[in-house]
């Protein structure tokens, strides 16, 4: 169920009256000498580290007090010299909370069940250390992969399909054992890739276990799921509410039909498996979500397919433009402008035609038109950093200058990191599994071990030395740059072959970097 969340300073004004609390899609916990405020949702990762008095400050707002009685114990606890002084403090807490996020909310009835009640002695710290962390103490979320393997071989597959001999596959117990570590670190959600979560034998039993431990996640699967699946996933909780969540399951079907669908997935007979899992899946009222990659082989019959999965009784629709693999790329899998019309006046027709359906699209916005003034050399960015562009390039520098500023955070290494098959440990599940990308190995090693490793660190934070011979090596906004959004493994191996390189998007790299989608 979605609930109805109004953000103080952004959608009501904060008055003395206002009783504000954090919102139930966010989770205010501590961590180090830190606290950390980390985005409650399947499959999100969002974080600040706030300092410990903001902490105990939002701690504080549980629904209970109004903004006056919140100001009169911030003034008694931290001495303010007047009551006005304590509320333009707190109001401050809000306000700088809330300029990234949505997380302080104001308080109604139907927010009352999802609240966490907390004590905010546990989030008095260490003030002089809180400068000294640079990422969470633990990490906010895992990506775990059961297995490598799957049923079917799709054409856009990223998944690096190492082999894993099943005597080498982290046993049950001891994967169990890192579920407990994970709850005991106040990880409350993970990401399930692979491979196919579901084609590991026991998969359902570490499901189980997840949901034994309250975890959130998303089930992604092109496995088969029969009636007998199906009741088993009933009987373990996936259709429980977990808080104001019902876990989702996502089914991939590329295409309306065998030829299509069983085309893109390289599995004969797909398409009615696909079919039949739709089919035992809605009709037990799981929260199901049918998602297609996008490629010129499915563009021009979008309608058609969201037409079927009507007709079958599915509410939540994904699409996903195709976008580079490193293990098996195809160009021609890329969507052609003239491809993106067609996808959005079809999802347009859609929207229209079948308004009770969820259809979220990403990576489907059309292609820019390109503009073709070029940005003066030594230009300043906002923050005064010097950007010296590459004469020549036009636009693309320009282009370039703006996408490194709007890069999303790198979570590899910085608030979660990614569990193999066999227990070996990389940045994200988008590196190869590879000897030099293993930075540990939980089959030896506890997950706080290997979260504070020398190896770990050294990819998430990269050492400058490593960076000889890179733009990188000698640029002054090194550690800021890599403060703000991280090293983000994929993009640098796409184009540099290693890790060890900058950003693609940095300006003072030449050339445009490989596309991406």
């Amino acid at each position: 169920m979605a609930l109805e969340c109004t953000v103080l300073g952004r959608d009501v004004e904060i008055t003395d009256l206002t009783i504000p609390v954090i919102s139930p899609y966010w989770r205010l916990k501590r961590n180090g000498d830190w606290s950390l405020l980390c985005r409650y949702e399947q499959e999100q990762i969002n974080y600040s580290l706030l300092s410990p008095m903001m902490g105990a400050t939002l701690s504080l707002m549980d629904g209970r007090l109004t903004l006056r009685h919140l100001s009169m114990i911030i003034q008694y606890a931290h001495d303010f010299d007047s009551l006005d002084k304590a509320k333009e403090f707190v109001t401050e807490v809000i306000l700088a909370t809330n300029r990234e996020s949505d997380a302080v909310v104001n308080m109604t009835p139907e927010l009352e069940p999802f609240i966490q009640k907390m004590d905010p002695f546990h989030f008095v710290g260490d003030a002089s250390k809180a400068g000294e962390e640079k990422r969470p103490a633990a990490p906010v979320s895992l990506n775990l992969m059961f297995s490598n393997d799957c049923e079917t071989n799709c054409a856009y597959c990223n998944a690096n399909r190492r082999h894993v001999p099943d005597n080498m596959l982290l046993s049950t117990k001891r994967w169990k054992e890192l579920l407990q570590e994970a709850k005991s670190l106040g990880i409350e959600q993970v990401t399930l890739s692979g491979g196919d979560p579901l084609f590991r034998k026991d998969a359902l039993n570490l499901i189980a276990e997840l949901i034994g431990h309250e975890m959130l996640f998303v089930l992604s699967t092109k496995c088969c799921i029969t009636p007998e699946i199906a009741d088993r996933l009933v009987e373990i909780g996936m259709t429980r509410p977990i808080n104001q969540y019902i876990r989702e399951i996502q089914v991939s079907m590329d295409g309306p039909d065998e030829h299509t669908a069983d085309k893109l997935a390289g599995s004969p007979g797909y398409y009615s498996r696909a079919v039949e899992s739709i089919r035992n899946l809605v009709l037990r009222g799981f929260n199901l979500r049918v998602k297609a990659v996008v490629t010129p082989l499915n563009a021009t019959r979008i309608y058609e397919w969201i037409q079927r999965l009507a007709a079958l009784g599915v509410k939540k629709i994904s699409l996903a433009a195709y976008t580079r693999t490193f293990h098996r790329h195809n160009d021609s899998l890329f969507l052609t402008q003239q491809d993106r019309v067609s996808i959005a006046e079809q999802c347009e027709r859609a929207r229209a035609d079948f308004p009770e359906i969820d259809l979220r699209m990403t990576g489907l916005q059309q292609a820019p038109t390109p503009v073709k003034m070029a940005m003066p050399e030594g230009n300043i960015s906002e923050d005064g950093a010097q950007v010296h562009a590459v004469s020549g390039l036009g636009n693309r520098a320009e282009d370039k200058v703006r996408r490194l500023k709007e890069r999303g955070p790198c979570s590899g290494g910085h608030s979660s990191m990614t569990i193999t098959p066999d227990g070996k440990v990389v940045q994200s599940d988008t590196v190869p599994q590879e000897e030099t990308f293993f930075v540990g190995d939980v089959s030896r090693q506890s997950i706080i071990e290997v979260w504070n490793s020398e190896a770990l660190l050294n990819f998430a934070y990269q050492p400058r030395e490593k960076l000889a011979g890179s733009a990188c090596h000698d640029c002054e906004n090194l550690e800021v740059c890599q403060s703000k959004a991280g090293s983000c493994s994929r993009d640098t191996h796409f184009d540099f072959g290693t890790v060890f390189a900058p950003p693609p998007q940095c300006p003072l790299v030449q050339g445009g970097g490989v596309r991406m989608e």
